[in-house]
């Protein structure tokens, strides 16, 4: 609630930490250490679920909608409590996800009165109530409703591609601790969101997008329940949630005499049932064992059509089928405390029914705590199923899982002042990545929002992720906060003749968040800045003459991926808030690119300008936000 610009998204907080990159401003899809936004994995209450985000086209290149990040997360900042994101090494336990996990956590309620929030913003309205159930039990509920009111920013003149754009969402999460220890937590997300563009007179033509209709639908729900119990020595832990997300997309255009896309259609159905039973045991005074097994049953239809008035297979992308399968991962982990050493060993294994493929993923760290410092060195690997439309390609079903053998080194100090330094070096070894057949400068480590569609695909790719970071971090207290982080990284994938740059190398990153609050009386005033400076995203040269050809931008791979410009950004938050008997009025402004920096996106061949065009990022957004909490 403090950090500027963010559009109250835990998601987009994370750029302020090292080696984390926003994919497009549009969206909260991150670029994690040189990784695909394709291999971040999301949960909530610790469950493995759907995109639990609206708008899932949201910034990308061809506006086709992704499996991993969306215009704006579904869960609200007002029901959330804290958000885990673990990168890098991930401890036995945590597994498909090769980049990191998101796993954002939902706030228990008030449980001695009824309390209230209202919050108008040009992003939304939300409402939220939370209260006792059972005050001798001190069992309570949290809902929350949010309606989008974005509009209000497209007619204040920021250009979201004169789109009309709508989503509302509605949380919920309901807690009852019990007599000897834990809680059961059920709780349940819904969101809709759509964006529609109509195309413009013939007259108004100023680029290709303007003779398309063009329509985006999407519905994304979600139940589920936790339970941590304590019954005798060992802890236990049980979930089970079912999410389920509906995308369509169309694009139609009217008929003009030059080549050109005339239809795209996109369908897609996924379902989710996600479980998990944990254990958890001391062994003796300086030893602990957990065990447990993590159960997701999948049900993954899509169907993405492209037609070009010149149709040509080789160009034109057809998908269509279902992924249905059980995820199987169980696992166990031993951790030993020797003095002021740590070890921790643990073993996991993965096995997708759909076409009985597995992977054993071993995992060890070792660490030693000083007065204020703290070094530890891990590894381990660890793996991740394949894209929907990876499986769907013609004589790919059979293909892997693709694993990342992962080795970090890491040192933490606490300095005088309330300062936490961290440092890290990082090595990942990626193996077992879909690559073309034929063509394996065409791999999965470069997907995004694009498909592969013309050759089969084998698991021979490889690649290479390594890097250091930093990050010097003040926490709020006495009312001033900052985090300064930065990192070096190489992203490397192998094109079948060498290691080159992957779409995702950016090289580096750099940010300065700082906040500082003062308070008089019942009043508070608070000024909160961030600064980035990231390396240049990449993208494929594009091909003008076969685009002018097909009719649609194409890019060819095969020479490799150009880094574009450098991102600068800084943005602003002021707040204002006074505290009166029985209720609480904060009033802000945060303002997004607070100097207007144009920064490049990616560029395409638009079709009616018959040239390559630039796409450049959002500039200036300012969200005026009034909040009363009573």
């Amino acid at each position: 609630l403090r950090v500027p610009a963010n559009f109250f998204d835990p998601v987009r907080m994370l750029t302020s930490y090292p080696s984390v990159i926003a994919a497009n401003d549009q969206a909260n899809s991150i670029i994690v250490k040189g990784y695909s936004p394709n291999y971040v994995l999301w949960r909530v209450e610790g469950l493995d679920v759907v995109n639990p985000n609206h708008l899932a086209n949201a910034g990308t290149m061809g506006d086709k909608p992704t499996a991993n990040g969306g215009g704006v997360s579904i869960l609200s900042a007002q029901v959330l409590d804290r958000t885990d994101f673990n990168s890098g090494y991930l401890p036995t336990g945590l597994g498909n996800g090769l980049a990191g996990i998101m796993d954002m956590k939902l706030r228990a309620g008030a449980s001695d009165k009824m309390q209230y929030t209202a919050q108008a913003s040009l992003i939304g309205l939300d409402l939220a109530a939370e209260g006792p159930l059972n005050k001798q039990k001190g069992s309570s509920f949290l809902v929350n409703y949010r309606y989008s009111t974005i509009g209000l920013l497209s007619s204040m003149g920021v250009d979201f591609g004169d789109e009309a754009i709508n989503f509302q969402d509605l949380t919920f999460n309901v807690n009852a601790p019990h007599k000897n220890g834990g809680a059961l937590s059920v709780f349940g997300f819904m969101g809709s969101s759509k964006n529609v563009f109509e195309a413009k007179p013939e007259e108004a033509w100023e680029q290709e997008k303007d003779r398309y209709d063009i329509t985006f639908d999407g519905f994304t729900y979600g139940l589920g329940l936790v339970n941590h119990f304590k019954p005798g020595t060992w802890n236990f832990s049980v979930g089970l949630a079912y999410s389920s997300q509906l995308q369509n997309r169309n694009s139609q255009s009217v008929l003009v005499p030059v080549p050109h896309v005339y239809r795209e259609h996109y369908d897609s159905d996924n379902t989710m049932v996600s479980g998990f039973v944990k254990a958890n045991r001391k062994l003796g005074e300086y030893g602990s064992l957990e065990t447990g097994i993590r159960l997701n049953n999948y049900w993954q239809q899509l169907e993405s059509e492209t037609v070009t008035q010149l149709y040509l297979d080789v160009f034109t992308p057809y998908v269509k089928g279902s992924v249905n399968g059980l995820l199987m991962q169980p696992y166990a982990s031993f951790t030993q405390y020797v003095g002021t050493w740590q070890l921790n060993a643990g073993l996991q294994y993965a096995r997708f029914g759909y076409n009985h493929t597995d992977s054993w993923e071993p995992k060890l760290s070792v660490s030693k705590a000083f007065k204020k410092n703290t070094i530890a060195l891990s590894a381990g690997t660890t793996s991740q199923m394949q894209q929907t439309q990876n499986y769907l390609v013609v004589g790919s079903k059979g293909i892997g899982f693709t694993r990342s053998h992962q080795a970090l080194a890491e040192w933490k100090t606490q300095l005088p002042g309330d300062l936490k330094l961290k440092s890290s070096a990082f090595y990942h070894w990626i193996v077992n990545a879909p690559v073309v057949r034929d063509a394996p400068y065409y791999s999965s480590l470069n997907q995004w929002d694009g498909y592969i569609w013309n050759d089969t695909l084998v698991n021979t790719g490889k690649g290479r992720n390594y890097g250091v970071e930093a990050s010097l971090e003040k926490r709020f207290y006495n009312n001033l906060y900052f985090i300064l982080s930065g990192s070096r990284y190489e992203a490397k994938f192998y094109n079948g003749t060498t290691y080159t740059d992957g779409r995702f190398n950016t090289k580096f990153t750099s940010s300065l968040l700082v906040g500082k609050e003062w308070n008089k009386k019942n009043r508070s005033f608070g000024i909160h800045a961030r600064a980035l400076y990231l390396g240049g995203l990449r993208q494929a040269l594009v091909d003008a003459a076969v685009s002018q050809l097909v009719g649609t931008t194409i890019y060819n791979e095969q020479n490799g991926y150009l880094r574009l410009p450098d991102y600068f950004r800084t943005d602003l938050r002021v707040s204002w808030r006074k505290n009166k008997p029985g209720y609480t009025r904060t009033l802000s402004i945060d303002i997004q690119n607070v100097t207007s920096q144009q920064n490049t996106a990616f560029t395409y061949y638009d079709t009616f300008l018959q040239k390559e065009t630039t796409k450049y990022q959002l500039g200036i957004i300012p969200v005026l936000a009034y909040r009363v909490d009573f």
